[in-house]
C-alpha cells in the first residue's frame, strides 16, 4: 500500500483545513444499450468532470483515499486542502465519518444539479431519436457518415455533433449534410475512375482545347479575385486556368477555349493555362 500523506491521515487530520469541491463517481460509465454515441458522450462528460476537478493527472489521484489509504474507492469526495491548495480524494466511508462544514447542504445541491444535468442529456437524446425517426433519409446519412469515404468531411462531423448537443437540426442543415455526403461519394467515384483511365499529355504553348469543367474556384491573386477552373480535356489530361471573361460556365459544362499552356514539371498530364479566350460553352444537360 502506498504511504498515506501524514497531513491527511487520521492522527493529524483537521477538518477545518479542507473545503469540499465536488462529489463524484469514480467508476467509468458503463454501456447498457443506450446507443454507442450516447455512451461515448457520457464517458466524455465523466472524464471532463474528473479533469476539471483534479487536473491532467486525475487518473492517479482518484484511485486512493488520502485519509485511510483505501485504493478501491468509488464514491469520492474531492476536497481542497487549504494550506497547500491541493485537491485530494476522500472515499465515501471516510467522508461520512468526517465533519465537513455544510456537507449535507452541499451534497444536496450537487445531487440536484447532477440530476438536472442528467435529465437534460436524456431529454436531448430522446429529441435526437425522434428527429432521426422523423427524418429516415438523414438517419441513414448519419450512419453513412461513419464510412471511410467521409472521414475527412469535417463539416458533416460538425453538424452531426450539433445534433448530439441540441437534439435536432434545421432543414437547411439537413440538406447541406446530404449534399456534402453525396459530393464525397461523387469525388471518390471520380478518383476511382481517374486511377484506371489512361491520361494523355497536357497541352503546351498557345492552343485551342475542349474539355469538361470539373470544378471552379474563386482565388485571390495579384490581379484581385479571379475565377479559376479545372478542366478535363478529351485525352483525359487536366488543365488549371482562369475562366475566360464573359464565359457563363460552371461544373459539368463543356468548354472550348484558347490559352497559352505550360506542362507541370511533376506530371505531364497536368498543365497550367494563361490568358484564356472563350470559343464556346455547351451547358451540361440536367439529370
Amino acid at each position: 500500500m502506498a504511504k498515506i500523506p501524514t497531513v491527511h491521515n487520521p492522527v493529524n487530520f483537521d477538518p477545518a483545513s479542507y473545503e469540499v469541491v465536488d462529489y463524484l463517481d469514480n467508476k467509468r460509465p458503463g454501456y447498457y444499450g443506450q446507443g454507442i454515441e450516447a455512451f461515448e458522450a457520457e464517458v466524455k462528460f465523466w472524464e471532463a468532470d474528473m479533469l476539471r476537478v483534479f487536473g491532467e493527472d486525475w487518473r492517479k489521484k482518484v484511485r486512493r483515499c488520502v485519509h485511510c489509504g483505501n485504493g478501491r474507492v468509488r464514491w469520492i469526495t474531492a476536497t481542497k486542502h487549504l494550506p497547500t491548495g491541493q485537491t485530494v480524494v476522500f472515499g465515501s466511508d471516510c467522508t461520512f465519518r468526517l465533519d465537513f462544514a455544510n456537507k449535507q447542504e452541499w451534497k444536496l445541491a450537487v445531487l440536484k444539479s447532477k440530476a438536472e444535468a442528467g435529465h437534460a442529456r436524456i431529454k436531448v437524446w430522446n429529441a435526437r431519436v425522434k428527429f432521426l425517426e422523423a427524418n429516415p433519409a438523414f438517419a441513414a446519412a448519419v450512419e453513412q457518415a461513419k464510412n471511410a469515404v467521409h472521414a475527412k468531411n469535417s463539416f458533416v462531423q460538425d453538424v452531426v455533433g450539433k445534433l448530439n448537443i441540441y437534439g435536432s437540426l434545421s432543414e437547411r442543415q439537413v440538406a447541406a449534410v446530404l449534399k456534402s455526403l453525396a459530393r464525397d461519394v461523387e469525388v471518390a467515384g471520380q478518383k476511382a475512375v481517374e486511377a484506371t483511365e489512361v491520361k494523355g499529355n497536357a497541352p503546351e504553348g498557345r492552343q485551342t482545347v475542349t474539355g469538361v469543367i470539373l470544378s471552379t474556384k474563386r482565388v485571390e491573386g495579384f490581379y484581385g479575385v479571379q475565377e479559376k477552373m479545372l478542366v478535363k480535356l478529351e485525352n483525359n489530361s487536366r488543365v488549371w486556368t482562369t475562366v475566360p471573361s464573359k464565359a457563363d460556365a460552371g461544373r459539368g459544362d463543356t468548354i472550348t477555349f484558347t490559352a497559352s499552356f505550360e506542362v507541370s514539371k511533376d506530371d505531364k498530364s497536368f498543365g497550367f493555362g494563361k490568358r484564356p479566350t472563350l470559343v464556346s460553352v455547351a451547358k451540361a444537360v440536367a439529370a
